[in-house]
């Protein structure tokens, strides 16, 4: 009778513990899954923040390999609305030092210059976000207006400055001066100064 009482007991008290331990299984998974719920939410919030962090601490690389693409220019409101549109992709083939394409647009009223060349350009890389650069660019450049159709050899010097805003993201500031061996500026001009304002993209 007693080993009967204590089997009886036994199984009753199992009975009645497991919706007891059901309830708790079902009560710590909600638990758990609510937190990472949250977690994953303050994830994805958060998310945006670290992409558009606009200083991650980290210095300029322009090691040998990394490559750029920019674009820069600047609009003249003043008596007639000028423009002046540059893109451009180089490769470091040299620490700080690199070679590659340009492209650019400009006009002024009717006129319209199209420009297509090589540049090379060297950044002065320290111990800082800002990075003084010096370039020179030759390329082809054609005008063409109401009143003359023309095409020449367009030398150019740039100097700036670059403030990077992460290891792969940088603000640049350039002034410079191109000289062609033609009238092929906007304007009829053989020589024009110019004011830059881009973003260059690395990786």
């Amino acid at each position: 009778m007693t080993y009967k009482n204590t089997l009886l007991i036994g199984a009753a008290t199992a009975a009645f513990a497991m919706p007891a331990m059901a309830a708790n299984s079902v009560t710590d998974g909600a638990r758990a899954l609510a937190k990472g719920t949250a977690d994953t939410g303050r994830g994805l919030l958060a998310a945006p923040g670290q992409m558009l962090k606009m200083n991650d601490g980290t210095l300029p690389n322009l090691s040998v390999g990394v490559q750029e693409f920019g674009l820069s220019g600047n609009v003249d409101y003043a008596d007639d609305i000028a423009y002046n549109l540059n893109l451009s992709y180089g490769y470091f083939f040299k620490e700080n030092w690199q070679i590659g394409f340009t492209a650019s647009v400009q006009g002024e009223e009717s006129d319209a210059n199209f420009g297509l060349g090589l540049f090379t350009e060297y950044n002065f890389v320290g111990e800082s976000k800002w990075v003084p650069f010096v370039g020179f660019s030759a390329k082809w450049a054609r005008l063409g207006s109401d009143a003359l159709d023309a095409d020449s050899i367009a030398l150019g010097l740039d100097l700036g400055v670059k403030y990077f805003i992460r290891e792969n993201l940088a603000l640049s500031f350039s002034i410079g001066a191109d000289y062609a061996f033609d009238e092929v500026f906007p304007g009829g001009d053989d020589f024009q100064k110019t004011i830059k304002i881009g973003t260059r993209f690395y990786f």
